[in-house]
């Protein structure tokens, strides 16, 4: 009996432990909510800023152009597991340069932007009001649907650890991100 009680404790560790271990890499989560033609591409970049507003120690290549987004390829990975969210970065003389995190659309071939807003829809409607004073967020858009609201979530150190947040809330049916990317074009 005393070794089937250690065996199954043994079990329920290594299944907490996979479960814990499960996103290995940043914008992992992210990507799997926005869909299956979603990667992580965390050598990509965005910015608001052109390419020649940006010091060259930075070593950003730019790839394309998103709207006001740029999208840059740097020479290392910027996020991580626990960064995957805007991260600013110094120059040399201190000056700071916000940067967001970016995943690569396989169906279209383009980069869309992890910008800072998600789609929430709660089970009550009450709750949609709750969750935005709950978690800081700010309530863009409330959608037809009244238990849906669109928010802005910045600022956020990294949006896989808010999903996984939001996915404990009881409150909460579906928490998705919405990408800042260019609309599809059939050829």
């Amino acid at each position: 009996m005393k070794l089937l009680k250690k065996f199954g404790l043994a079990i329920l560790g290594l299944l907490g432990a996979s479960h814990a271990q499960a996103y290995l890499y940043g914008c992992e989560l992210v990507a799997q909510m926005a869909g299956p033609a979603y990667e992580i591409r965390n050598q990509r970049v965005a910015s608001l800023l052109i390419p020649e507003q940006l010091p060259s120690e930075f070593q950003l290549t730019l790839l394309e152009q998103n709207g006001g987004w740029f999208i840059y390829q740097a020479d290392t990975e910027w996020f991580s597991k626990t960064t995957c969210g805007p991260i600013i970065k110094q120059d040399r003389s201190q000056k700071a340069y916000e940067f967001s995190p970016v995943l690569f659309n396989r169906q279209t071939g383009m980069s869309a932007v992890i910008n800072g807003s998600f789609l929430i829809k709660t089970y009550k409607e009450a709750d949609i009001d709750k969750i935005a004073e709950q978690y800081g967020f700010v309530k863009v858009t409330q959608l037809p649907n009244r238990f849906t609201a669109i928010f802005d979530v910045k600022p956020q150190t990294s949006y896989d650890e808010l999903l996984q947040r939001l996915d404990r809330d009881k409150n909460i049916q579906v928490a998705a991100p919405l990408l800042s990317e260019p609309r599809y074009r059939l050829r």
